[in-house]
């Protein structure tokens, strides 16, 4: 059958492709037979089979059930967007506010809390106490 195409184009105006791929896009998809006799004369009958595998392969057409041809998810984009047709895209659920849950949570353990001073990675040298320094107390204890 051909490889696939990644990247497909849009077909051009006037071309079988896209007269062929407008008509199942309006009538759903069709056996080679059918498409060619609805499309008319405009190709020889020895070209035909070569033409259906070079549409498939392009990515224009699709291969559907029971041996039809459909035009691909590409192309149905392609004639919504000129028949006007939005669709409308997923982006996600909505977030659930805060507010409603911050109430109802259980409060953090103190085991996880912070100290009343907080925490200090970069301890300043100027604050650091010599060997053997400490404060005494009337009491004579060390502090």
């Amino acid at each position: 059958m051909g490889r696939r195409n990644q990247n497909p184009r849009i077909a051009s105006t006037n071309t079988f492709p896209h007269t062929a791929g407008l008509y199942m896009y309006r009538h759903g998809p069709q056996t080679e037979e059918a498409l060619f006799k609805a499309m008319g004369d405009s190709v020889r009958r020895d070209g035909r089979s070569d033409l259906i595998q070079r549409c498939l392969s392009s990515g224009w057409f699709a291969l559907a059930e029971n041996d039809k041809i459909a035009c691909s998810e590409f192309a149905r984009a392609h004639y919504d967007k000129t028949e006007g047709i939005v669709k409308v895209e997923y982006v996600g659920q909505i977030a659930v506010s805060r507010e409603a849950t911050a109430y109802k949570q259980p409060p953090l353990s103190r085991k996880y809390m912070l100290n009343s001073r907080g925490i200090r990675q970069d301890i300043p040298a100027w604050s650091h106490r010599p060997a053997g320094f400490g404060f005494k107390s009337i009491g004579g204890g060390e502090v």
